[in-house]
């Protein structure tokens, strides 16, 4: 149903598989991932697997297999990303619609336009370093033959993507000259891609298919048009080099104007820049804008921490900032008692005190290399007792960056902080005080222990029952074993010849996450109907086929399923809603209602009873 291949089912399965335990381990929406056996990756990507639950879409008629729920991800101004966390199969899946476009769209940009995203689908590269890292080896090798360069970003990029306008650039791609992409493809991929993102473009955790569908396709039309701006408008380039990396692009050129000419061309630039993105309903960040010199460049640029060399000879970040973390955290301890801290105030100190003119590295790089690369400095005495001061003074402090610090704190290895730190959000729930931060740390924690702690797992439940949810079918064991239910397999044999009926019941799904309760409602119950013609197949009826036409009036469904419970009334409320539904029928009687969504959703509920119970039967000989 989701137009898949086999051969890229296989590749994304063993492109992700491929990961080593450390990252795997290391993010909520990998996490699944970790609890795989071998076994449990080979009948995944095995062609059996495929064909019972992805060639066809079985997969969604799995309740979890097909959950999306909010992840909790943190922007450095603090505030969240609107990202989500989806069931691993369908995060799979979402990565081969992404690949699946990837095979059949070819870029319209010039050539000499350098694009970069989170990953390489031609590689076979899931993670960002790889691409980050030659994305940054480009910017100093246009840097060593230029003059000045201009760096821009967009303002909340993903979030703001227009989906209708994306699926717009690769109908007009991929189907000139030829067809490529079917309509019937589209509609498909963008209500995934909706459904995966919670009604707007999928912001997911490492995922591939976001970030290339995001750069290489969103933005193509925009880095054309830029492109033959400068080419053909300012007269003050000598010559320009384009650079992207997601929303963060660089043009660096050579000039022999005068700066104030070349500050009015940036001016012109930026404001044509700004309005191309208006047309596909982005906005710059013109806080984050601006035209340098090309010697301060490394000022602008976020380089990967590995392989660095100074002065000729490789060094480690701690030779280079020897005691900073400790400085670091003093100065946090010392403004804790006389003032509170800000994410502004905190942000200053990374700065203050992991920043260096001698070297290419951001003061957050560092910072991140103390974190998570050098765990023998955080277990020294000092660190360790500054940090135990910290958490005692103030944990709404570690709600400023809940990843990073909790991390720390974990990396001690004491017990006593660890202690604290724990007692410190347990107050927080019995006080009645538990906001999303305090979710934020208490997932960091669970993550880097393996989810091993039940009075935390308790509160999270009972704080964030979709995500628990998530974490009790996904990361206490191998998510293999949803597709084990008998039931459920009974039921995907059931609908393996008919895609139309999968189809249907991936709309409503659709419109159930949207809240359009009536759109939900007619798909469902076209779904049922056609279910029903697939039992009757199945377990009854002579036929070569299904006889779609001979399900749908009131009186056969009821015959089909006279032995089932209440059945009789059951049906016939489904007809009336039906028919009064303004999506099925022109009395439109639904619209003159005004309580109708409970009905409407435990009638949905009551013929998915009427179905599971025919099919329990049905495996128990009784049909």
């Amino acid at each position: 149903m989701f137009f898949i291949s086999y051969d890229t089912w296989k590749e994304i399965c063993d492109m992700y598989f491929s990961l080593s335990s450390g990252s795997k381990k290391s993010y909520l929406q990998w996490f699944p991932l970790s609890k795989l056996s071998k076994n449990d990756e080979k009948t995944i990507s095995s062609l059996d697997f495929y064909e019972k639950y992805i060639e066809k879409g079985s997969f969604i008629l799995f309740d979890r297999s097909s959950n999306v729920t909010e992840n909790y991800i943190l922007k450095p101004d603090g505030s969240f990303r609107d990202a989500t966390l989806i069931d691993p199969v369908l995060y799979l899946v979402l990565q081969c619609i992404g690949r699946e476009i990837n095979k059949k769209y070819n870029s319209i940009r010039q050539s000499n336009i350098l694009v970069h995203y989170a990953g390489n689908y031609d590689n076979s590269d899931c993670k960002y370093k790889a691409e980050y890292d030659t994305f940054f080896k480009e910017i100093n090798a246009s840097a060593t033959e230029n003059s000045y360069f201009i760096k821009t970003d967009i303002r909340n990029f993903f979030s703001n993507i227009n989906v209708d306008k994306l699926m717009r650039q690769i109908d007009n791609v991929c189907n000139q000259p030829s067809l490529a992409i079917s309509q019937t493809q589209l509609l498909v991929y963008k209500s995934l891609l909706l459904y995966c993102g919670n009604g707007r473009f999928p912001l997911v955790e490492n995922s591939i298919a976001s970030s290339y569908l995001a750069t290489i396709v969103y933005l193509d039309v925009i880095d054309e048009k830029l492109y033959n701006y400068l080419s053909n408008n300012v007269k003050c380039f000598s010559s320009f080099q384009m650079i992207r990396y997601v929303d963060d692009l660089y043009i660096i050129f050579n000039s022999d104007s005068d700066f104030s000419e070349i500050h009015e061309a940036y001016n012109e630039i930026r404001n044509y820049y700004s309005s191309l993105l208006k047309e596909f309903d982005l906005s710059l960040n013109t806080k984050k804008c601006s035209l340098n010199k090309i010697s301060m460049i490394n000022e602008e640029l976020k380089k990967s921490l590995y392989d660095e060399f100074y002065n000729d000879e490789k060094r480690n970040i701690e030779d280079l900032f020897e005691g900073r973390l400790l400085k670091f955290l003093n100065d946090i301890s010392f403004n804790l008692i006389f003032d509170s801290i800000d994410v502004d105030k905190y942000n200053a100190l990374v700065n203050e005190h992991f920043s260096s003119d001698d070297i290419e590295f951001t003061p957050s790089e560092v910072y991140n290399y103390f974190v998570y690369e050098n765990s023998n400095i955080i277990r020294t005495k000092e660190i360790i007792d500054v940090i135990k001061d910290i958490i005692v003074q103030s944990i709404s402090f570690i709600s400023l960056d809940p990843k990073r610090l909790t991390v720390l704190i974990l990396k001690t290895r004491d017990k006593d902080a660890i202690k604290s730190l724990l007692n410190q959000l347990f107050s927080r729930n019995r006080n009645d005080v538990w906001n999303t931060y305090d979710t934020s740390i208490a997932i960091t924690y669970l993550i880097q222990r393996q989810f091993k702690h039940p009075d935390l797992l308790l509160i999270l439940k009972n704080k964030s029952p979709l995500l628990y949810s998530y974490y009790e079918n996904n990361c206490q064991q191998s998510f293999i074993g949803i597709f084990e239910d008998d039931e459920m397999t009974e039921f995907c044999d059931v609908l393996d010849i008919d895609q139309k009926a999968q189809f249907l019941y991936f709309m409503y799904l659709c419109e159930r996450q949207k809240n359009n309760i009536m759109a939900a409602y007619a798909y469902y119950k076209n779904f049922f109907d056609r279910m029903t013609a697939d039992l009757n197949f199945k377990y009854v009826s002579k036929l070569k086929k299904p006889n779609y036409k001979g399900f749908y009036r009131e009186g056969a469904i009821k015959t089909f399923y006279q032995n089932i419970t209440d059945s009789d009334s059951i049906i016939k409320t489904a007809h009336e809603l039906r028919n009064a539904n303004p999506l099925s029928h022109s009395s439109s009687e639904l619209l003159d209602h005004t309580n109708t969504t409970k009905e409407l959703l435990d009638t949905i509920s009551k013929l998915r009873g009427i179905i599971n119970e025919y099919i329990e039967k049905a495996i128990d000989n009784q049909i």
